[in-house]
């Protein structure tokens, strides 16, 4: 029986034992980290590259906006891949002209250009100047990009041209040429293709040279090259104007220069899981993975690069 007077007990608790971790707790713990980590950076690395991939994308569309702007300030016609405006017929005269006077473009002649030049000019998207480039192969570092989209020069020395929009936001790591004589090896559609000294630039978008609006050779003074309206694009859903590229501004109809995993194709699968973007003549832009060659792209995927004005 439990005595009522007693008086409760008054004993204090021992005190837990406080010894610290063992090597072999702590080397655990290491390593359960390290796995951790080890899960988590290439998932971080995924997600960054995701990230540019949208990026790139919205560049697209952006491009696409710019393209039906142009269309509809010039009577409906699409914007050429490439122009020659050295007889003045072109209805944008101020592309690729010397800016400021006097002063001659980094690459190619006056009045040459691609899409680019067109809708750097006819937007007012410049100018940017550079005037401090120490490279000893820049012809003209005082070149203000007003009429004249920014070339490989400004990549090199202008953190502020990676906003343009007509370039991916992952760079290439593999130039078409590895010809390191940027002279021998000028981008499209200045010249053969990028070289390896723009390793490490923001990649290019190629527009489809079914656009070509360049006058045949030998033509006499005047003639232009061939001018589409959209109305005449049949399948505008399915035609394709831009793609990722490894060379320039400008991607020919030929075969070789669609076929993957050769040393001349210009396509450049630069997202995760060896994809492109492409924009089509509709605003709306897919991402493709390889493909076996142009036929292939053309028949099996129902992307039209050639004949885009025929049924």
């Amino acid at each position: 029986m439990t005595n009522p007077n007693a008086r409760p007990s008054r004993r204090t608790p021992r005190p837990a034992s406080r010894r610290g971790l063992t090597l072999v707790e702590a080397m655990t713990v290491v390593a359960i980290i390290a796995v951790l980590v080890g899960i988590l950076v290439p998932a971080l690395g995924l997600v960054r590259n995701q990230a540019k991939l949208v990026t790139s994308q919205s560049n697209l569309r952006t491009i696409g906006a710019l393209m039906t702007a142009y269309s509809l300030d010039n009577r409906d016609y699409v914007l050429p891949s490439q122009f020659d405006d050295t007889n003045n017929a072109f209805s944008k005269g101020l592309v690729r002209t010397a800016s400021p006077a006097g002063v001659n473009p980094n690459i190619g002649p006056l009045r040459k250009g691609s899409w680019t030049d067109i809708l750097w000019t006819v937007n007012k998207m410049g100018p940017i100047v550079l005037n401090d480039l120490q490279d000893t192969q820049v012809p003209s570092p005082t070149w203000d990009y007003r009429f004249d989209s920014p070339d490989y020069y400004a990549y090199v020395a202008s953190d502020s041209i990676e906003k343009n929009p007509f370039r991916s936001t992952v760079e290439m790591k593999k130039p078409l040429k590895s010809n390191d004589d940027i002279t021998a090896s000028l981008p499209r559609p200045f010249g053969p293709g990028a070289s390896s000294t723009e390793t490490g630039q923001l990649g290019y978008f190629a527009a489809n040279d079914f656009f070509d609006a360049t006058p045949p050779t030998g033509a006499p003074s005047g003639t232009q090259g061939n001018w589409y309206t959209t109305a005449s694009i049949r399948r505008p859903n399915q035609s394709m104007y831009l793609v990722d590229s490894r060379a320039g501004e400008t991607i020919p109809l030929v075969d070789t220069a669609w076929k993957p995993d050769t040393p001349d194709c210009e396509i450049d699968f630069r997202y995760v899981g060896d994809v492109c973007a492409m924009l089509f003549m509709d605003g709306h832009v897919t991402v493709e993975s390889k493909w076996t060659d142009l036929n292939d792209l053309e028949r099996a995927r129902q992307i039209r690069v050639r004949g885009l004005d025929q049924r």
